[in-house]
């Protein structure tokens, strides 16, 4: 029955059920971009009056960052065993109320706290979507939908640079920021629809030997579709896997170990080499983007504009790169990303005024954070259905300790000690570091269903 379900399951079109699935997840991508990008204006706002050093601007800067690494490093098993669904409802809400809470003081430590509090829920929710569309989409319109939904991630970054820009000169500083982390709990509202509309992955279901729920699920999707229920349909491909892993002891999750033992660490050694420089990158831009552009002299105003329009910029990206997945495949879209996002940052370094830094900019996010929805993709294809959320979970925690805390934290030491140039250079070498190991060990998944892209 597992081997019919998939089988039945991976070859249906985009119906009204995956639509929805779609649209519900990227209101969660739009919270989560809203939460991760709103600290850039925010430090923008209240860096003056609050007499901020470059080391207290650092490390407001990442505090949600921390939290959400420990946070998707502990929910990844938690994914795996009591589904994503429900750690997905909890994460939203905490991470809700825990923005609400960091409105209520002016306190820098209170608001660290809370921030850090925040991202521990917010970091349980993070590799969820992905997992989500991955293991409910068939092959055809998985990689295209991924990426046309990480679109709007992208793009949720420029609604806190947007509210921002709307409120300077007109609101009291005191007021403005307050309002931002306000609007930062607004997702809460969205739990009722999520609880009530949500599927729960129908390979996660299979594994957990809820076989009625996943049988009833695709079969809507069939009706939906205007297919029979072919209950003799077996696609040989995923027929093996099935028997594989049945013959191995696969149930219930309870192989996530394998992710530390071969092939599955290669996969994982990999995945993290892929999400170095887009997690480096695009952090880079959301957090210093308005502050960098200022410091060239630009105001306040000019500043969060030019860092919508990177944003802007980045969605296209996202956008484009399900397309060059299907079409080019996975390793040679990274390659075009890679190198492009390296070319971006080598010539933002050599800029010397305003209007090539804003263009080198651009082309810089077209491609780094282009790449952030490849990266998701690329993560869920590598692994199998009982070890994918552990993976993505990790996966996340990893790369955002990297980018998020290691990367943006050193920002302003290596600016005073090698100059205003010297970041740029830095995410360029990670680019055309990580390029070589993954041109020459990752797998090409394009075209497998996420079954025989994830078999161990």
């Amino acid at each position: 029955m597992t081997a019919n379900l998939l089988s039945r399951l991976d070859r249906l079109p985009m119906t009204r059920t995956a639509l929805l699935t779609t649209i519900l997840v990227t209101v969660i991508w739009l919270a989560e971009g809203f939460e991760t990008g709103v600290i850039g204006p925010i430090l923008l706002l209240v860096k003056e009056p609050w007499g901020l050093t470059a080391q207290g601007t650092a490390q407001l800067g990442i505090a949600s960052t921390t939290g959400i690494i420990v946070g998707a490093a502990l929910a990844g098993r938690l994914i795996d065993r009591y589904g994503r669904k429900v750690v997905l409802l909890w994460g939203v809400t905490l991470f809700s109320l825990f923005s609400v809470l960091c409105a209520v003081s002016a306190d820098v430590g209170w608001i660290m706290a809370m921030r850090v509090l925040g991202g521990l829920a917010l970091g349980a929710v993070f590799p969820i979507p992905y997992l989500m569309l991955s293991e409910l989409l068939g092959t055809r319109s998985r990689a295209r939908m991924i990426a046309a939904a990480s679109a709007v991630l992208a793009l949720s970054y420029l609604v806190p640079q947007a509210a921002a820009l709307a409120m300077v000169d007109h609101l009291p500083v005191e007021l403005a920021w307050r309002i931002m982390f306000l609007l930062g709990g607004l997702p809460i509202l969205a739990v009722p629809f999520i609880h009530r509309y949500l599927p729960e992955s129908p390979r996660w279901l299979l594994l957990e030997n809820r076989g009625a729920e996943a049988q009833a699920l695709v079969e809507r999707m069939e009706r939906e579709a205007g297919y029979e229920h072919d209950d003799g349909l077996l696609d040989p491909g995923i027929t093996a896997i099935v028997q594989a892993e049945y013959e191995a002891g696969t149930d219930g999750g309870s192989k996530s170990a394998a992710l530390f033992r071969q092939p599955l660490l290669g996969r994982f050694v990999l995945c993290l080499l892929i999400c170095a420089g887009a997690s480096a990158a695009t952090y880079v831009l959301l957090v210093y983007a308005p502050t960098i552009y200022s410091d060239m002299g630009m105001s306040d105003k000019a500043a969060l504009a030019t860092t919508i329009g990177i944003v802007i910029t980045g969605a296209v990206g996202a956008i484009a790169v399900g397309q060059f997945a299907e079409r080019l495949g996975r390793k040679k879209t990274f390659l075009l990303y890679s190198l492009g996002a390296g070319f971006g940052f080598s010539l933002l370094a050599l800029s010397d005024n305003t209007t090539l830094a804003v263009a080198f900019g651009l082309t810089s996010a077209f491609f780094c954070t282009g790449l952030v929805p490849f990266t998701k993709l690329f993560t869920a294809e590598q692994f199998p259905t009982h070890a994918r959320g552990t993976a993505a979970g990790f996966v996340e925690s990893a790369t955002r300790c990297f980018g998020g805390v290691l990367i943006v934290a050193s920002i302003p030491f290596i600016q005073s000690n090698l100059g205003t140039s010297a970041p740029f250079w830095l995410i360029s070498a990670i680019f055309l570091v990580c390029l070589g190991p993954v041109m020459l060990r990752a797998r090409e998944t394009r075209g497998m269903s996420i079954d025989r892209a994830g078999a161990s």
